[in-house]
C-alpha cells in the first residue's frame, strides 16, 4: 500500500482502518496513472469512487474536464459513492494549483465525499468533507511532476489547510 501510511493522520482514526488505507491507496493509484495524461492535455481528469454490492472499491471511468474544472460521473455498479478524485492539470502561473481550491472543498462537503486531488507539483491531497480540511497525503514529488513546471514555482505549501485558509488564499 503505497499511500496508506498516512491514513491515521488523514482520516483522524486512532488506528489505520483497513478500509481507510484501502481508499487512500485506491485513489492514489488512480491519480498516479492520470497525472501524465492531465499534463499532456492540460485538463483536469475526474471521477468518483464507490463501493459495489460485494463491498469492493470501484471507480468511474476518468472524465476529461476543462482547464480548471471537471464534473465526475458515478461508477457503474456502485451501491454507495464515498469519494471524488481529480487532477489539477498542467502547471500554469495563472492558477494556484498546488492546493485544493475552495470549489474543490465545498463540492466535496456538499456531496459528503472524501476528495482526492493530485497537483502539477506531484502532491497528493485528501479533503475531509466533515470539517472542510485538506491534508497532504504526501508532499511534492510523490506523484509525477509536470516537466514544464519551473523549479520553485509551487511556492510555500503547508501540509494542512482549513477551509477558511483556502478561502483567504483564493480570495473568497
Amino acid at each position: 500500500m503505497r499511500w496508506a501510511y498516512v491514513c491515521m493522520s488523514v482520516l483522524y482514526a486512532q488506528t489505520c482502518a483497513a478500509q481507510d488505507a484501502g481508499l487512500i491507496d485506491f485513489a492514489g493509484d488512480i491519480l498516479f496513472e492520470l497525472q501524465q495524461r492531465s499534463f499532456d492535455r492540460n485538463r483536469e481528469f475526474c471521477g468518483t469512487i464507490g463501493i459495489d454490492a460485494d463491498g469492493a472499491l470501484i471507480a468511474s471511468t476518468p472524465r476529461r474536464g476543462r482547464r480548471a474544472s471537471c464534473t465526475p460521473l458515478d461508477p457503474d455498479g456502485a451501491v454507495e459513492v464515498v469519494a471524488s478524485y481529480h487532477t489539477h492539470g498542467a502547471w500554469s502561473p495563472r492558477y494556484e494549483s498546488e492546493i485544493p481550491s475552495t470549489d474543490d472543498v465545498w463540492s466535496d462537503m456538499v456531496e459528503q465525499l472524501f476528495g482526492f486531488v493530485s497537483t502539477p507539483g506531484g502532491r497528493f491531497w485528501v479533503i475531509d468533507w466533515r470539517d472542510g480540511s485538506s491534508r497532504q497525503v504526501c508532499q511534492a514529488g510523490c506523484m509525477p511532476i509536470d516537466p514544464d513546471m519551473p523549479n520553485g514555482a509551487d511556492g510555500d505549501v503547508a501540509p494542512y489547510y482549513l477551509l477558511h485558509e483556502i478561502e483567504e488564499i483564493f480570495g473568497n
